[in-house]
């Protein structure tokens, strides 16, 4: 059988198991992915790269772009389109993955590691859970991402072993490629250039000058054709020049993210300073949750750390946050590895035969790219996705050189049974995970959330602007989302009353600046009560607005999870 149906069968196994995977999900939505669905509900609508009410720049627009593409071209739902995207994508990762392993090492070693990859745990673990983001290991971006990425290293490694057009060709796909990495997510940059590095080192050791600056210009110059208006949407909503407007508001928050994972009791200073209202309660001081006319950019990044600062006493010491860093890199390196990949992947880097078939330059690349990511940001898991592939190399070389041990030999085909055992494995553990207690649990929250929000838009018109604190909850509903203030409620009623927000979609078991009694709470702003704010003066007291009472005015009948409805008083009512 030759290698293209070999492949052929690879992605095709790959998809069906994504896909399958993704059904265990349900109707659970996870906090990125939503933004991603809602991020591409409001492009289709003509409103542009929007996110409570503004100009979102945090998140980046591959993702939304693609899956608002592929709904149009189907008639699917955002949510199949993107689930579709995301494993077609992940599948797709096997193929420029085969070619620079077996560049690397050989094609026996290649289809060994491209077989691994195929159900490589932290790859296919996309079931439902709970908890912090350090235990997802998909979030909506990842797939795409990851594909892009080592397409742009295969199609450059393809272009230094071809002439002619096809040279050309793949220098610009390259270029065009890295580009979707980066509008996937913006650390593609960082990668994709540390490959150019290290790959272009190589050239001019062997004196191939003229041909790595021809390379590199003919990319680069593919790349910023494809992200220029990117680009210019960064600069014109900011003033300043950037690659992602999301490093600001993430780096500020690193030191205190990388805390909270090993200790809950950062968690009320994450949020209160993530979701924290400005002095006059009239706009969210974190630029990640939008960018509008009311204060620059920049200005809005510090009155952001000014916020932290003040929640935030207690911030470690350089070496404190280094140790922080190191320990959570190792943790990250062991999660996406497990016990079960990580074995062979340490035999195989023990050195043996020529440095480059462990260290090719998109191995080189992408390890030392992931440690600026974690130096720079915070090392969660699923920000270091792009080490699997290398860690399979490795595998590869790993079951190959175990097979070669004299207690092994005697085996009938050592290899091959190696990795099929860690094959399955890998598969029962993402397996057992989506159909875990846990996941059970968070499918049947996201059910729940679901048919709340449903019977909620039966009652109201889709063009309504509700907080809420979960995304999600304003996907099924159809509403147009606005983020839920970590504040005082009548800091929150203000906020809403400013902002145009017609009320809020509280659910018990989430954060709610009010005590909930059911399952799901509608508070109504009326229209007066709006305009009331509006005028008020603001003196400096502490109080700086009147305490919101609440009325409420009648119960949604049959409505399984107590859903009730409440409005803001009327101020002539007082």
């Amino acid at each position: 059988m030759g290698c293209g149906w070999e492949l052929a069968i690879l992605v095709a196994g790959a998809f069906l198991i994504r896909y399958s995977l993704f059904a265990f999900r349900g109707d659970y939505l996870d906090w990125d992915e939503t933004l991603y669905l809602l991020l591409a509900r409001n492009l289709l609508a003509g409103d542009g790269l929007s996110l409570n009410g503004l100009p979102h720049i945090a998140l980046s627009p591959g993702v939304p772009i693609f899956t608002g593409f592929v709904a149009k071209l189907s008639g699917m739902s955002l949510l199949a389109a993107n689930r579709l995207l995301s494993a077609a994508a992940g599948a797709a990762l096997v193929v420029p993955a085969w070619y620079l392993f077996r560049i690397a090492a050989g094609q026996h070693v290649a289809r060994l590691a491209a077989l691994l990859l195929v159900g490589w745990t932290a790859l296919i673990d996309v079931g439902p859970r709970f908890g912090p983001m350090w235990a997802h290991f998909y979030a909506g971006s990842e797939p795409l991402y990851l594909t892009a990425l080592f397409g742009a290293f295969a199609l450059g490694e393809l272009s230094l072993r071809r002439g002619g057009i096809i040279r050309f060709a793949s220098l610009a796909g390259a270029g065009a490629v890295l580009a979707v990495a980066y509008l996937a997510r913006p650390e593609a940059v960082v990668i994709g250039g540390l490959y150019a590095v290290f790959r272009g080192r190589e050239l001019l050791r062997d004196g191939r000058v003229k041909e790595m600056l021809v390379g590199v210009g003919i990319a680069l110059a593919t790349f910023l054709v494809v992200v220029a208006p990117h680009l210019f949407h960064l600069r014109q909503l900011t003033g300043t020049w950037m690659l992602s407007g999301n490093l600001g508001p993430t780096a500020s928050t690193a030191d205190l993210y990388q805390e909270l994972v090993r200790d809950d009791s950062k968690i009320p200073p994450y949020l209160q300073a993530w979701w924290a209202l400005d002095r006059d309660h009239e706009r969210m001081v974190n630029p990640y949750w939008g960018v509008g006319p009311t204060a620059p950019w920049r200005q809005r990044l510090e009155d952001y750390q000014a916020a932290l600062g003040a929640v935030w006493t207690s911030q470690p010491t350089g070496v404190e946050s280094l140790l922080d860093r190191a320990g959570a890199y190792l943790l990250a390196l062991w999660t996406l590895g497990l016990p079960l990949f990580l074995p062979f992947a340490l035999v195989g880097l023990w050195p043996e035969g020529s440095p480059g078939r462990r260290f090719p330059p998109f191995v080189l690349a992408a390890f030392v790219g992931s440690l600026l990511i974690s130096w720079q940001v915070y090392a969660l898991p699923r920000f270091f996705l792009v080490l699997v592939p290398p860690l399979a190399l490795w595998a590869g070389l790993g079951v190959v050189r175990v097979a070669r041990w004299s207690w092994v030999q005697p085996l009938r085909e050592p290899e091959r049974v190696m990795v099929f055992v860690l094959l399955a494995t890998g598969l029962g553990l993402a397996a057992v995970r989506g159909l875990s207690d846990a996941a059970i649990a968070a499918r049947e929250r996201g059910r729940s959330d679901r048919r709340a929000a449903e019977r909620l838009s039966e009652a109201i018109e889709t063009e309504t602007a509700l907080m809420s604190w979960h995304p999600r909850l304003a996907y099924w509903g159809g509403w147009d989302w606005r983020v839920l203030p970590v504040a005082s409620l009548d800091a929150v009623v203000h906020y809403a009353a400013h902002r145009d927000v017609d009320g809020m979609f509280l659910a018990r078991g989430s954060y709610s600046p009010l005590q909930l009694e059911a399952d799901y709470v509608v508070i109504l702003m009326a229209p007066e009560l709006a305009a009331a704010y509006r005028e008020l003066e603001v003196d400096a007291g502490p109080h700086r607005h009147p305490p919101a009472r609440l009325v409420p005015i009648g119960t949604v009948a049959e409505f399984p999870t107590g859903l009730m409805m409440l409005r803001a008083p009327d101020p002539e009512d007082e």
